[in-house]
């Protein structure tokens, strides 16, 4: 039986990793506190590991017609059409005055 148990001690809620034990938890795949997924490889004295296998695509949520628009109004651009035609609108007339978190929520939409 496995002695592979979450730990709640901040050391592993605090790091990047998974909250598990690697050498409790030998040779498995866990979902890091980051989201990647990580696997338990020993090092060469044997000692486990947690060492990233894929790293997650974080997207942000598609966002509704509303919230285009929404986003379209603050940036006075013409909110009708489809959240396609809003968002491309969006961007290229005002690109260098978008915020970070907008840009990439519309690109996203473009996508």
């Amino acid at each position: 039986m496995s002695n592979c148990k979450k730990e709640t001690s901040y050391k592993y809620t605090s790091r990047s990793s998974p909250p598990f034990s690697a050498n409790k938890c030998k040779s498995m795949k866990k979902k890091g506190n980051d989201e990647n997924i990580y696997k338990s490889v020993p090092n060469k004295r044997g000692v486990f590991r947690w060492i990233i296998v894929s790293k997650s695509l974080k997207r942000s949520k598609k966002l509704s017609l509303k919230e285009i628009q929404h986003i379209a109004i603050r940036y006075n651009v013409t909110k009708s059409g489809t959240k396609k035609q809003v968002a491309h609108r969006i961007i290229n007339l005002k690109k260098n005055r978008l915020n970070k978190k907008d840009e990439k929520n519309l690109l996203n939409v473009l996508i």
